[in-house]
């Protein structure tokens, strides 16, 4: 009998020693964007601003003045959207347009075609998702408008590249399930 109760103290002696070498969690590494994926980001987003300028008011601006005059929304606006919990206009127009530019990075990057859905009521909760054939690539949730409203560009790029990254991986992940049937035929 006592050998089977050392033994059992020697198990949770050895497990107290494996979880003092635990080490304790830290805030993700923020690692290197990669330009070619952030460069087609902006270039993407420059031409979903074009589209919605109909008089080219906004044509001989470069692309950071573009995107911080016409997509970037002001500290005003993310004050107002903590204050009273209400999402201004500038961020609901935000989340669909950077969804559509996230969609059209992974279309040129992957070669298939990706749609995007993306969507946020005025208290701020909403979903975007980038999805091709029935296979969801990217689904995001947004919750009291977090991470929107973007004020810097740098943020917004980030947030951005690391979605493509996201998508294409699990595309990557699961293209040998998808290559006898394509992206259309998924069980499940």
């Amino acid at each position: 009998m006592e050998s089977s109760a050392n033994r059992k103290m020697a198990v949770q002696a050895g497990f107290s020693r494996e979880g003092a070498a635990v080490k304790p969690r830290r805030r993700k590494v923020v690692k290197e964007l990669d330009p070619g994926t952030a460069d087609a980001l902006v270039r993407r987003l420059c031409h979903l601003l074009d589209t919605a300028d109909f008089f080219g008011r906004h044509a001989p601006l470069s692309p950071q003045e573009k995107i911080a005059k016409l997509f970037l929304a002001s500290a005003e606006d993310k004050d107002q959207s903590d204050f009273n919990c209400a999402v201004s206009p500038k961020v609901r127009q935000q989340v669909p347009i950077l969804f559509q530019a996230i969609a059209g990075v992974m279309e040129e990057k992957s070669g298939a075609m990706v749609q995007s859905t993306a969507e946020i009521n005025v208290e701020g909760f909403g979903r975007g998702l980038l999805y091709t054939g029935r296979v969801i690539l990217v689904l995001k949730s947004l919750r009291a408008g977090a991470p929107f409203p973007f004020t810097s560009e740098e943020k917004a790029i980030r947030y951005g590249v690391e979605c493509v990254e996201e998508g294409l991986a699990f595309l990557e992940k699961y293209k040998e399930i998808t290559a006898c049937h394509g992206l259309f035929s998924l069980e499940g």
